[in-house]
């Protein structure tokens, strides 16, 4: 019985020696981006994006969620399993507003949304989240996989906000 520890302890060596070299290898940061097109003009857009007041309507982060407070430029939410989130617009500009996103009070991610003219009766607004990424083999793996769990929620958000605007 003993014999078969050294072989079964170098394997377990070698795998977490893979998967450090793996985790350096792979990027520090994780973009996630959606875009939809809407028949509005910019600065509507613009301005509704930006009134956090109006986030409950279209965003999907804030679906079952209780609002807990709004300020000017600051939006805190509680989710249904109970954790504090909270929004904050960060800039606005003429193509777009940034943001931040805190979700239980622990993960930060800069946040924002382009929104450019693209022809004469559309804008293109893009919704990207930029996502650190700690060294962790976990936290690398994880990042391959963000796209893939954020995007369904953040187009389906995007889907309601061009409702949203298509109603106004």
């Amino acid at each position: 019985m003993r014999r078969f520890y050294k072989p079964v302890l170098i394997g377990i060596a070698g795998l977490i020696t893979v998967m450090l070299g793996l985790s350096v290898i792979l990027p520090n940061q994780v973009m996630t981006s959606k875009w939809v097109r809407v028949s509005q003009d910019k600065d509507s857009v613009i301005r509704v994006v930006k009134d956090l007041h109006t986030w409950d309507q279209w965003n999907s982060l804030l679906t079952g969620a209780q609002v807990v407070d709004v300020k000017d430029s600051l939006l805190n939410w509680t989710s249904p399993n109970g954790h504090m989130n909270s929004i904050r617009i960060e800039g606005v500009e003429d193509n777009g507003v940034s943001t931040s996103i805190s979700l239980n009070r622990s993960k930060y991610f800069n946040s924002g949304f382009s929104i450019e003219k693209r022809s004469s009766d559309s804008v293109q607004v893009v919704w990207y989240i930029i996502e650190d990424l700690k060294w962790y083999p976990w936290e690398k793996f994880y990042g391959m996989m963000a796209a893939d769990m954020k995007g369904p929620l953040m187009q389906e958000s995007l889907d309601r906000l061009k409702s949203y605007l298509d109603q106004r």
